[in-house]
């Protein structure tokens, strides 16, 4: 004879039971609803590799440079174009100037030029260094209680290479006035010169702005890439034979899907800790019918006796 006292284990076996099954029936149902044109399931996207760092960020690989990656910080070398890319994270309100030297073994002294600059993905703090030989574009920013920094370093002696990124302030989608800005701010030249040449030119990362400049006897070279709120300019002074690779390779680390993974632990925790809230509501609703019911079938005995 089956008793009250089995009749509730049983039903809190299945109410268990359901529970458990609740989430693989729930996905079968997304499953089953959410169907793919087979036109769009035959199309494949092209597969980009990233590095996952052990500090957050995640950045596309340039695979035609070596990759000297750490765990914690993505070094790719391109020794024909004498550059290097370094995106690594450190603790909050550390020095990028210190960092990157400490990581690439160069030497940094006073910057030509820094500001602020808003992206699309936050706030980043640009800095910029000539060096003699070694020129240095670098970016820092805060999030999620560490800094980023991504640094272009370049070491050729012909060139003075820069990766400056300009506020588009100005209407229209022209790249040419953040070139001119960057030329300014960099003391290259005055803001009133003149390129003696303009075009376009089509790289991986999209249409570029090009503009050429005579300055002293010296050509500046100049790419333009507009992006919505933000400009990306790469400069030459001198030999700019490289730099259609190089701010190709700058721009994808950047636009390319640089991005940070959030720390979600305290949701998980929030989760979980909410999952075993509602089971224990649900054991508790269970208890409470089940005295009822042997109180209920007590009153019934004695109305019968």
């Amino acid at each position: 004879m089956i008793t009250f006292k089995k009749s509730f284990t049983y039903l809190l076996l299945l109410g268990l039971l359901l529970l458990m099954a609740l989430p693989s029936v729930i996905a079968q149902e997304d499953t089953n609803t959410d169907t793919v044109p087979e036109a769009v399931e035959e199309q494949e996207l092209p597969e980009i590799p990233f590095f996952h760092s052990a500090s957050g960020f995640n950045v596309p690989i340039l695979t035609t440079w070596e990759d000297q990656s750490d765990d914690v910080t993505a070094l790719f070398v391109n020794d024909d174009l004498q550059a290097r890319i370094l995106v690594t994270a450190t603790s909050e309100g550390s020095n990028a100037a210190v960092i990157t030297t400490e990581k690439l073994g160069i030497t940094l002294s006073d910057p030509i030029y820094s500001n602020r600059i808003s992206t699309a993905d936050g706030t980043w703090e640009q800095t910029y260094y000539d060096e003699g030989a070694t020129n240095a574009s670098l970016l820092s920013k805060v999030d999620a209680g560490q800094q980023f920094i991504i640094a272009f370093v370049e070491e050729n002696p012909d060139a003075a290479i820069y990766m400056p990124l300009v506020d588009h302030t100005w209407e229209g989608t022209s790249a040419l006035p953040a070139i001119d800005a960057a030329i300014e701010s960099l003391g290259l030249a005055d803001a009133d010169l003149e390129p003696t040449s303009t075009d376009t030119v089509e790289l991986n990362t999209g249409t570029w702005e090009t503009a050429t400049y005579e300055v002293d006897d010296t050509t500046i070279t100049a790419y333009g890439f507009d992006f919505g709120v933000t400009d990306y300019v790469a400069l030459a002074v001198g030999d700019a034979s490289t730099l259609p690779e190089l701010a190709d390779a700058y721009n994808t680390t950047l636009l390319g899907g640089f991005f940070i993974t959030q720390t979600n632990v305290e949701y998980l925790y929030l989760g979980i800790a909410a999952t075993f809230g509602v089971l224990l509501l649900m054991i508790g609703s269970l208890v409470w019918r089940w005295r009822n019911a042997r109180s209920d079938l007590k009153t019934v005995q004695q109305l019968q006796g």
